[in-house]
């Protein structure tokens, strides 16, 4: 038996075992343990069984993300996607995928504290830059790093790091949909959204000005410090990208504290739980036929868990079958690829601009990045990023024509603890990426390029911009 047939018994063994283990829980009747801290399915203090319960009994149907967030593609904007308490980063497919979303006229509640979704959501930002302007600062959405203390609300029973939310914007973007019949929030070690991103300017609950963020959280009496970020902070802010012509168009909602949402806090406080149903209803229009999707593959779900197991292997497997145009031949596909021994399945190129169906609403940039995402092109994702870093460079800089050397020369004056010889040879490599689009490189290096890129474009022209 040669090597390909010694592979194709291996694969075809590893893809059963997730029905094997299916089949032998069944079997012996075990029960399913699930404690994950934020998930629908954790009936505890820390997860959001009943937030999960309410929405069903309002007439919703909630489903749960495990492996791939590209499934939300289906619903083509008619569903709200929740993110809560995410601790693994989004990869390249998901930040487009929520662009995609938004941008269909879907809703999205993101709900983090401690800042541990920033790395990922500056992607988003990013992708996010040509539609919103460059009126903000730190582009749609971040959050502050530390534990939010207000000296002037919370529970009198605990400390300042349990605050109470009574400042509310009744005439805000949502028009106090988001906080009709709630007088006030309870929050739970909670965070703070960046004050100077869209989402913080068009915040809709606040703190008093007594308050900020606590980076040391071990510290048993903590003072603001001169770079901890103090006075008036905003907790929740919403956008809503409707026009005149698209009136149902996506929304976002953003809390910097997904504990307002768990067993516990919806349990005890009344405010929370009519925040939570006017959340839900805003973001999906007031139409109770979208479906709430909870992104659990997200979640600290260890790696010898059922669930990651699940992602692991299932994943790419709803990736491909998310596609519109691969969805239907998805089984012929499969049996083919079996057929031959795995092959890999030569994919189509766009000819042309016109090729790509541009639909209301959505830009060139946005429609390219969206159709290389599910064709995992990473190369041509580079060479487009690299494109809109020269013209950058050439309307801010003035330059009448892009050289790798004046970049260099402007780069160490911004930043100077950039090494030349490093900074140059990435320069070669997307620039040898850009030249031959048919270079196969893995979603790591690409990532690795674009926050290079990324770091040149704050330094350079968003502040030459601004």
């Amino acid at each position: 038996m040669g090597w390909k047939e010694t592979l194709q018994v291996i694969l075809f063994i590893m893809a059963w075992i997730p029905v094997g283990i299916l089949a032998t829980t069944t079997l012996v009747g075990a029960q399913a343990n699930y404690g994950y801290d934020f998930s629908i399915y954790n009936d505890s203090y820390s997860g959001l069984s009943q937030f999960a319960n309410n929405i069903e009994s309002n007439g919703q149907d909630v489903m749960s993300i495990q492996a791939s967030m590209s499934v939300a593609s289906r619903y083509n904007g008619s569903a709200v996607l929740v993110i809560m308490g995410p601790v693994r980063d989004f990869t390249i497919d998901a930040a487009v995928v929520i662009l995609t979303h938004l941008m269909n006229g879907g809703g999205v509640l993101i709900a983090d504290d401690f800042g541990s979704a920033n790395a990922s959501l500056s992607l988003l930002n990013f992708l996010m830059n040509s539609f919103i302007g460059s009126n903000t600062t730190k582009g749609l959405l971040s959050f502050v790093h530390g534990v939010l203390l207000d000296l002037d609300s919370y529970d009198p029973a605990k400390d300042p790091r349990l605050p109470i939310i009574r400042d509310f914007v009744r005439n805000g973007i949502d028009q106090g949909a988001l906080t009709a019949g709630v007088s006030e929030l309870h929050l739970n070690w909670a965070s703070a959204i960046s004050p100077y991103c869209l989402l913080g300017q068009l915040g809709i609950a606040w703190t008093t000005p007594r308050s900020w963020c606590e980076t040391n959280i071990t510290d048993p009496t903590p003072d603001p410090d001169p770079y901890e970020l103090s006075g008036r902070l905003p907790v929740v802010g919403a956008v809503d990208f409707s026009t005149p012509q698209t009136p149902n168009g996506g929304r976002l909602v953003a809390v910097s504290d997904p504990s307002i949402f768990n067993n516990d806090m919806w349990g005890r406080f009344s405010g929370n739980r009519q925040f939570g149903d006017n959340v839900i209803n805003w973001l999906s229009h007031g139409d109770n036929s979208q479906p709430v999707l909870f992104c659990e593959n997200l979640l600290e779900v260890p790696w010898w868990s059922s669930e990651f197991f699940f992602g692991l292997y299932l994943g790419r497997i709803l990736w491909l079958s998310s596609l519109p145009f691969l969805a239907a031949a998805y089984p012929l596909i499969t049996t083919l690829g079996i057929k031959k021994y795995l092959p890999e399945i030569k994919k189509p190129e766009v000819k042309s601009v016109s090729d790509v169906f541009l639909r209301r609403g959505q830009t060139y940039f946005s429609e390219r990045m969206t159709y290389y995402r599910t064709e995992g092109n990473y190369a041509r994702v580079v060479k487009m990023l690299y494109r809109r870093l020269r013209r950058g460079l050439k309307k801010t800089q003035h330059w009448s024509e892009y050289s790798p050397k004046k970049l260099w020369e402007v780069m160490h004056d911004k930043d100077p603890n950039l090494k030349e010889s490093e900074f140059f040879r990435t320069i070669a490599r997307i620039e040898e990426i850009s030249t031959d689009t048919s270079i196969t490189i893995k979603e790591s290096e690409m990532m690795e390029l674009f926050f290079f890129i990324r770091n040149i474009q704050s330094h350079v022209i968003d502040t030459k911009m601004r």
